[in-house]
């Protein structure tokens, strides 16, 4: 207390409370050893909770609420109503009952920069951080650092009990930080559905279907309920059915082959390529040249399964293209079609030497399935999925068969399908687009430095990406022997990790019947043994990815260190046995 303040007598000030001068208080309560600036006025209904710092300059108005441990940086400004007039619409000035007070709540141990502003009916997040000089528009969600004019989110820094703890533990990928970043914009696509009604079709799915195509460098784009509807839709309207055979890759995930099948044809593997597990161009000619024949009429012929084989999927896996001009070429040469399961490969690209030119995942084949579910380098908020093709005829057959066959409203030319894309998914995809560029590019710098990292040890196999490639790095895989033990230690680490995939398609119990067994496919399977994703999102930190690499060094160096004593044992017993 001194003479230089303004304290009215209604004010409760708790144990502690350290004030300096020039100091405006009515009205409100301050907890116990909290610490206010100079020049700073709180007013009546207000509360200040205990062991907040309160810097000089402030202005916390009625209906401010500011929980225990909070900081308030120099000439922060609080606002209590949306619409402050000076007068009413007689002229007259506005009085106390004019205002309607907004309530405003700063949660525990969050932090406000100096010069924000925090307008009314706003709740900043226990733990959250807004930058200095930022307009607080809307909540700030818990833990999340937000910035600018309005305050956006920049990245969330974790829900542990502070942020050094919780930057000990790397997820193996987050999905609440990209959708904090956007939640403005995602929560206004919403709206839009709802006030115009929008939910199935529409104006707002086919925006975003044109928007996708541009991204594709396509003709078409048509959005449909899921990746395996796009892949199977795909196949259906390029005239793949009962009867036929499809050649795909073990490693995949099993919508690829449930796409095929539920197409009516029959799926057959080929090897993969040890370097980029997709599809190997060497082992799918020598499929092409000794397991199949030509009938009478000049149809290629399956030896295995005695079916007419009609059509290739090579899977673009973990954000990378396969090798297109090859497996495009002995397509030709065949008289194949190829459909390209793009599903982890939004935006990767690869230089096409037929063309000389970058080309885009999902502009090559006939045509191309991509899925949208919510962890893919595009995804929604729940399901979806999009067809892109250069051809007409294949759009509008798919147009057709995602909507029960209906080109009309209960006009139906064939039976169809339930496939479509929801408009407030698409809407959500929409907003999502024009950040993928930057995503996916975050995700390339990302693996450059875990190669960086990983670069001398000679125990971790790192991604091969070719000269050709551009990859998106949907996943970072690596091999390593002792798979399960290192996902051990990494667990109990606090670092996420992922298998894809642990058993190739050919040996799953769903596939029984078509009678492949052990070292059918020897590349793929030595790899479903090793592989093993590590953390890879575009706000994957450095120093979360120096933490991931120097876990595995670690253990890396124990394995070795116990291999190496177990060797001595070994070579010990032997020689006291000679």
């Amino acid at each position: 207390m001194n003479t230089y303040n303004c304290i009215a007598e209604d004010v409760q000030l708790g144990n502690e409370v350290q004030l300096s001068k020039f100091i405006n208080l009515y009205g409100c309560s301050i907890g116990e050893g909290t610490k206010i600036g100079a020049y700073v006025e709180i007013q009546k209904n207000s509360s200040v909770g205990k062991h907040c710092k309160i810097s000089s300059h402030s202005f916390i108005c009625e209906g401010v609420v500011i929980e225990d441990d909070v900081f308030i940086g120099h000439g922060v400004m609080f606002i209590n109503d949306r619409y402050p007039r000076a007068t009413n619409r007689d002229g007259s000035l506005q009085t106390e009952a004019d205002w309607k007070v907004e309530r405003t709540v700063v949660r525990k141990g969050a932090s406000i920069g100096s010069g924000a502003t925090i307008l009314s009916s706003v709740t900043v997040g226990e733990n959250a951080i807004v930058g200095a000089g930022s307009v607080v528009t809307r909540d700030v969600p818990p833990h999340a650092i937000v910035a600018g004019n309005p305050a956006r989110v920049m990245r969330v820094i974790g829900q542990g009990t502070s942020e050094s703890k919780a930057s000990t533990l790397v997820p193996f990928l987050d999905l609440v930080t990209p959708h904090a970043e956007l939640e403005q914009e995602l929560v206004g696509a919403f709206r839009s559905c709802l006030r115009t009604a929008s939910f199935v079709g529409g104006s707002i799915v086919e925006d975003f279907e044109k928007a996708f195509a541009a991204f594709c460098h396509t003709d078409h784009a048509v959005a449909v309920s899921s990746g395996t509807d796009a892949l199977r839709f795909a196949l259906i309207a390029c005239g793949i059915g009962p009867g036929d055979v499809v050649l795909t890759v073990p490693n995949t995930f099993i919508a690829t082959t449930e796409a095929i099948s539920q197409a009516g044809a029959l799926p057959e593997f080929i090897d993969i390529d040890e370097s980029t597990y997709n599809l190997s161009v060497e082992m799918l000619q020598s499929y092409l040249e000794a397991q199949c024949t030509r009938d009478k009429t000049g149809r290629l012929i399956s030896l295995r399964s005695g079916r007419p084989v009609t059509a290739i999927v090579p899977v673009h896996l973990y954000g990378q293209m396969a090798n297109m001009d090859s497996i495009l070429r002995l397509a030709d040469e065949y008289g194949l079609i190829v459909i390209e399961d793009a599903c982890q490969a939004h935006g990767a690209q690869y230089f096409s030497r037929k063309h000389d030119r970058w080309m885009k995942a999902g502009s090559m084949g006939r045509a191309a399935a991509f899925s949208f579910y919510p962890g893919k380098n595009l995804g929604a908020c729940g399901e979806g999925g999009a067809v892109t093709t250069n051809d007409s005829a294949v759009a509008a057959t798919i147009k057709l068969l995602r909507d029960h066959g209906q080109a009309k409203k209960y006009y139906h030319d064939v039976e169809g399908y339930n496939g479509r894309l929801d408009a407030i998914q698409a809407g959500i995809l929409h907003v999502k687009l024009p950040h993928l560029e930057p995503w996916n590019a975050g995700r390339r710098d990302r693996a450059a430095e875990y190669n960086r990292l990983f670069a001398g040890n000679k125990a971790v196999i790192l991604p091969y990406e070719p000269s050709w490639s551009r990859a998106v790095y949907h996943l970072y895989v690596i091999r390593v022997d002792d798979r399960e033990d290192l996902i051990s230690h990494l667990k109990a680490a606090g670092i996420g990790t992922g298998i894809h995939y642990p058993i190739p398609l050919h040996l799953q119990k769903a596939y029984n019947s078509l009678s492949y067994g052990l070292d059918a496919f020897p590349v793929a399977e030595r790899a479903a043994a090793e592989i093993l994703s590590l953390p890879m999102f575009p706000q994957l930190s450095a120093n979360q990815q120096a933490r991931v690499a120097e876990e595995v060094d670690l253990f890396v160096a124990q394995a070795s260190s116990t291999h190496s004593e177990l060797k001595d044992m070994s070579l010990e017993t032997t020689a006291k046995s000679a």
